[in-house]
C-alpha cells in the first residue's frame, strides 16, 4: 500500500469518473484539493484516493476505491485520520462504506453522519 498524492492526471481522471463522488465534489474542486490522498497498490496502480476538507465547521473525509480491497481501505483511512490532530466525520448511505469507517473506529453519530474521534484513537 502506496499513499502518495496523483502520480498521473489521466489515470485519476478514468479513476473518478468510474468511481463517483458526491455532486459536491467535482473533478475540478478534487484535484485542487490539498487534502487529496491517493492509494496505489504496490505496482502503482491506483486503488483508491481519499479527501479532506472542512464541511459546516466539521473535518470531513470522503472517498472512493475499488472493491474487494477492505483492509487496505481500512489502513488508508487510519493513515489519513492520524495525520489530522482532531476529530474526523464522514457522511455516507453506502453500506459497504459504513462497513471500512466502522472498521476504522468511526460511530455513528445520526442517520448518515459517522466521526472517528480523535482522543479515542490516541487512547486505544
Amino acid at each position: 500500500m502506496i499513499i502518495d498524492h496523483i502520480r498521473d492526471l489521466e489515470e485519476f481522471r478514468a479513476f473518478y469518473n468510474k468511481y463517483k463522488m458526491p455532486n459536491q465534489y467535482d473533478f475540478d474542486w478534487l484535484i485542487a484539493n490539498p487534502n487529496l490522498f491517493c492509494l496505489y497498490n504496490e505496482d502503482s496502480v491506483l486503488w483508491g484516493y481519499i479527501t479532506v476538507q472542512r464541511e459546516g465547521g466539521l473535518l470531513t473525509l470522503s472517498g472512493a476505491s475499488k472493491r474487494k480491497n477492505m483492509q487496505e481501505n481500512i489502513n488508508f483511512i487510519n493513515m489519513v485520520c492520524d495525520a489530522f490532530d482532531e476529530d474526523m466525520y464522514a457522511f455516507t448511505r453506502v453500506r459497504p462504506a459504513i462497513a471500512v469507517l466502522r472498521k476504522a473506529s468511526f460511530k455513528k453519530v445520526y442517520d448518515d453522519k459517522y466521526v472517528r474521534l480523535k482522543k479515542e484513537c490516541k487512547n486505544g
